[in-house]
C-alpha cells in the first residue's frame, strides 16, 4: 500500500472556536494509483495534503507513506514530491536563479549534482524554460513560477506525488504537456499520484479513482464514471419530427404536452425532462428524455421504435453523459439538501410546544 490514512483528525482553533478541518478520515491508496481529490473550498483537501507531506501534524490518527509514518518527516520527504497551488512561487527562493533553485532542492533530496543537473535540463527543455534557467525567480511570470514548482517536485523521481492545483497559472499548451508528463510518471515509474484540482477535465482525464471530501469528511470514493452516474442521471438527447395529425385543429405542436409525453412514458418507460419546438413548419422537436424503467440503451431502442411507428423521422438520438463538473455540483447540492433536511428534522424533534404553565 502506498498511502494509508487511518482516522486522521485535524482541529484548528480560530478566535477561540474549534474547527474540525478533517473529521476521522480513513483512506488507502494502492501503489501506482492515480487518484483525484475533489471538494469545495474549505473542505479539507489542502489540510490533508499538508499532513501527508509532514507540513502539518494531525490532531489524532495516523498516516503512512510507503509504510513510513508521517511523523518520521525526514524519511517521508525523501520519497514524496509535492506541489501546492500558489501562483506566487513563495516556496521558491526569489533571489536565486531557476537552475539554482532546482539544484538546491534536487541535491537536498539526495541526488548527486550530475544526476540532478541532467534531470533539471531535460525538464526545463520539456516546459520550454531552458532560456530562463539563469533568470531570478522573482523575474518570472506567474505561469513560469508554477512550472518551476512542478519541475521541482519531479526532479527526484518521487515514489509518491501529492499535487494541489499543480497547473494553476499554466497556459493551455503547458497544461497538456503537464498532463502527458504526469501520465508518463504514473505509467513508466509507477509513481503514486494524489491530485487535487478544480480543473475538472484534468481530473476526469487523468484519474481512475475519485475521492470527494466535504466538511472534513469523505462523502464519496469511486471511479469517476461511477460517480457521474450516481450524481447526475444519464439521459437521451433527441431531435426528431412527427407528422401532423389528420385534422388541422390538432397540429403536432400540441402533441408534446398532450400526447407525446404519455406515449414516451407508456411505451419507453421514460420521462421527458425538456421538450421544445425546433422547426414549427416541419414539425421538428428537440427533447431530453430520462430513462426510468429501463437501461439507457433499451430506452433509446424503445424511443426509436415509437417514433418510427408513428411515421416520424429521427435526426439525432444519442446518450448524454454528464461532465464531472456537472456531477460534482449536483452531488454537492444533494448533500446540502440532505443536510438541510436532517437539520430540519433534528430541530422538529427537539422543539416542543410550550405548555400553558410555561407561558
Amino acid at each position: 500500500m502506498s498511502i494509508e490514512i487511518e482516522s486522521i483528525c485535524k482541529r484548528f482553533t480560530k478566535k477561540g472556536k474549534e474547527i474540525d478541518a478533517l473529521d476521522d478520515i480513513s483512506v488507502r491508496i494502492k501503489e501506482g494509483s492515480f487518484v483525484g481529490l475533489l471538494g469545495p473550498n474549505g473542505a479539507g483537501k489542502t489540510t490533508l495534503t499538508k499532513i501527508l507531506t509532514t507540513l502539518l501534524i494531525p490532531t489524532s490518527g495516523e498516516a503512512y507513506i510507503d509504510d513510513i509514518s508521517i511523523r518520521e518527516d525526514k524519511k517521508v520527504r525523501q520519497i514524496v514530491g509535492a506541489v501546492f497551488g500558489e501562483t506566487g512561487g513563495r516556496s521558491l527562493y526569489y533571489r536565486l536563479s531557476v537552475q539554482d533553485n532546482l539544484m538546491f532542492y534536487g541535491t537536498l533530496s539526495g541526488l548527486s549534482k550530475s544526476v540532478a543537473k541532467k534531470r533539471i535540463q531535460s525538464l526545463l527543455n520539456y516546459f520550454d524554460l531552458e532560456e530562463k534557467k539563469d533568470a531570478l525567480v522573482m523575474k518570472l511570470s506567474t505561469g513560469m513560477k508554477a512550472k518551476v514548482l512542478l519541475i521541482r517536485s519531479l526532479v527526484p523521481f518521487p515514489k509518491v506525488l501529492l499535487l494541489d492545483e499543480p497547473t494553476l497559472g499554466f497556459d493551455a499548451e503547458s497544461s497538456e504537456k503537464a498532463k502527458d508528463l504526469l501520465n508518463e510518471f504514473n505509467r513508466e515509474f509507477g509513481t503514486t499520484i494524489l491530485l487535487t484540482s478544480h480543473n475538472f477535465p484534468e481530473i476526469d482525464e487523468l484519474t481512475s479513482r475519485l475521492i470527494l471530501i466535504d466538511s472534513g469528511k469523505i462523502v464519496q470514493d469511486c471511479a469517476p464514471t461511477i460517480f457521474k452516474k450516481k450524481a447526475v442521471q444519464e439521459y437521451v438527447h433527441l431531435i426528431f419530427s412527427l407528422p401532423p395529425l389528420p385534422t388541422d385543429r390538432f397540429r403536432m405542436s400540441q402533441l408534446p404536452t398532450e400526447i407525446f409525453k404519455q406515449l414516451v412514458r407508456d411505451s419507453a418507460g421514460a420521462e421527458i425532462t425538456s421538450l421544445q419546438e425546433k422547426d414549427g413548419l416541419n414539425f421538428i422537436y428537440e427533447a431530453s428524455i430520462r430513462p426510468v424503467d429501463y437501461t439507457l440503451n433499451e430506452t433509446i431502442s424503445r424511443i426509436t421504435v415509437l417514433i418510427l411507428r408513428a411515421s416520424g423521422e429521427i435526426y439525432k438520438i444519442a446518450p448524454y453523459l454528464p461532465s464531472l463538473k456537472e456531477s460534482f455540483l449536483a452531488f454537492l447540492a444533494m448533500n446540502k439538501s440532505e443536510a438541510a433536511r436532517d437539520q430540519d428534522l433534528t430541530e422538529k424533534m427537539f422543539t416542543f410546544p410550550l405548555q400553558e404553565e410555561d407561558v
